[in-house]
């Protein structure tokens, strides 16, 4: 249907849903991580910096999960791949060489993934450059399912300890978690900004800990595991307000087949 062919009622709804989701853009979908502490170097080898190609400036975070292969959020790549590397700022060793840079060769966003919605906002981003040698990546960070999951997990993320300031974290960020329900998410955002659930999102929120402008696409780690990726909230650090997360559990057989077919 034609905008031209609404009437009034759906047309101003139209225009609020439309101006509710540039907010969400603008104040959610550049996510940092708020009143976080700053991360041992070496002890989060896997989450990465994804930064533009041409200036290494921070754009999203991703999750390394193989050594060629990496999750973010699929709003933070919705450009060509060649404008995309990633940065492991956070890797260190006992002769302190970090990896180089690693140029994305392939971005594979869901088929469901709706800019609109934010729903199913998850990316596999295929690696020109293979981390081999990046320590963890030994382990199984991606869980089964998104059944039964539930209380504490922590974010990570570079960037500002607070709103009002503007330059960027070198130091990565950690920030403690509660996951909550759609239903209390919905209570807290709203019906028109809270996720659907068949929308394959989850919510946490924390005590004036949260993640704010620049870490979207950075990872949700519940026991261990990978189960949320960082998408969109209505504000930073306010207590009580949840900010809502990709489950990567409700994706995880997309997931599993994308991976499969690269390597």
């Amino acid at each position: 249907m034609s905008i031209f062919n609404l009437t009034s009622s759906d047309f101003f709804m139209f225009l609020f849903i439309s101006v509710i989701n540039l907010y969400l853009i603008e104040c959610g979908r550049v996510k940092r991580v708020i009143g976080g502490e700053e991360v041992a170097c070496g002890t989060q080898n896997r989450v990465a910096s994804l930064q533009n190609a041409s200036n290494s400036q921070h754009l999203c975070g991703a999750t390394l999960i193989s050594p060629h292969i990496a999750v973010t959020a699929a709003h933070c790549v919705e450009h060509e791949p060649e404008n995309y590397c990633l940065s492991l700022k956070n890797y260190c060793t006992d002769d302190n060489i970090v990896p180089p840079n690693a140029q994305v060769l392939e971005i594979i966003p869901h088929p469901l993934y709706s800019r609109f919605s934010g729903a199913h906002d998850i990316a596999v981003l295929r690696l020109l450059l293979e981390l081999n040698d990046i320590k963890w990546l030994n382990d199984t960070v991606l869980p089964n399912s998104s059944f039964g999951i539930s209380g504490e997990c922590t974010i990570y993320g570079y960037g500002y300890r607070d709103v009002t300031r503007k330059e960027l974290s070198n130091t990565l960020l950690s920030a403690r978690l509660n996951l909550v329900s759609l239903d209390e998410c919905t209570e807290s955002l709203g019906q028109y900004v809270a996720p659907k659930y068949d929308s394959g999102m989850i919510c946490a929120v924390g005590e004036e800990v949260d993640a704010c402008q620049g870490d979207s696409g950075g990872p949700l780690i519940c026991a261990g595991k990978l189960q949320g990726i960082c998408a969109y909230g209505l504000s930073c650090g306010v207590p009580g307000i949840p900010g809502v997360y990709v489950s990567v559990g409700a994706h995880i057989q997309w997931l599993r087949s994308v991976i499969k077919n690269i390597q």
